[in-house]
């Protein structure tokens, strides 16, 4: 599979698991990767995807921060982990780490409750959205290393972390974000799909 550029695999049910470790040669110029089933371990042939720019786990349940093993993914763009794809309570970016990371997506995790972000990590990051992860209360203080960060959402997250960086609300942690151009905050407020609001956090930019 040489000239392959995007591979998606999806299980019929949850709870099966997939040993992707039976390739011993990944598709070289393999640009997309979307995996939403349940893995024995991370496979080791996908730290070597040179020129992947988009990779999306589901359903994974790396009981390991998978992090460490994908950091050095030279040209990875965008990075999504929904749906209980890592198991833990702790995610780790290390300085060095994803070094063309834009976008980064942490969905419907929900054990996860501190991320580290090491200073010079995650430096062209652009784009990071929180989704509705539960145990995530306290608003990670690590965020203000992010100094080119455009836009941070945070969509059906606890009250409790929302609040913090409201300065209406008293926001004591808002000095973590104040220098991000745009702070936007989705709640749902009905039983439907479509019962929800929008209102961005005052931050430098927009105050």
């Amino acid at each position: 599979m040489k000239h392959l550029e995007s591979l998606n695999i999806t299980v019929i049910a949850e709870e099966d698991i997939i040993d992707l470790d039976f390739v011993s040669t990944p598709p070289p110029n393999l640009k997309v990767l979307n995996l939403k089933c349940k893995l024995t371990k991370l496979p080791t042939w996908i730290p070597k995807l040179k020129y992947l720019v988009k990779l999306r786990f589901g359903l994974s349940n790396f009981e390991h921060d998978p992090l460490d093993s994908l950091k050095n993914l030279p040209n990875l763009l965008r990075l999504n982990l929904w749906d209980d794809a890592f198991a833990g309570e702790s995610l780790h970016f290390q300085v060095g780490g994803f070094p063309k990371l834009k976008e980064l997506d942490l969905t419907r995790l929900n054990k996860l409750s501190s991320i580290t972000i090491e200073k010079g990590a995650l430096h062209d990051l652009d784009h990071f959205r929180l989704n509705n992860n539960p145990q995530l209360k306290v608003v990670p203080q690590d965020l203000k290393h992010l100094e080119n960060l455009q836009f941070l959402g945070f969509a059906d997250m606890p009250l409790e972390l929302v609040e913090s960086i409201d300065p209406r609300k008293g926001g004591e942690c808002h000095w973590i974000i104040k220098h991000i151009p745009l702070v936007l905050i989705r709640r749902k407020v009905g039983s439907r799909f479509h019962d929800y609001e929008l209102y961005p956090i005052p931050t430098i930019s927009n105050v």
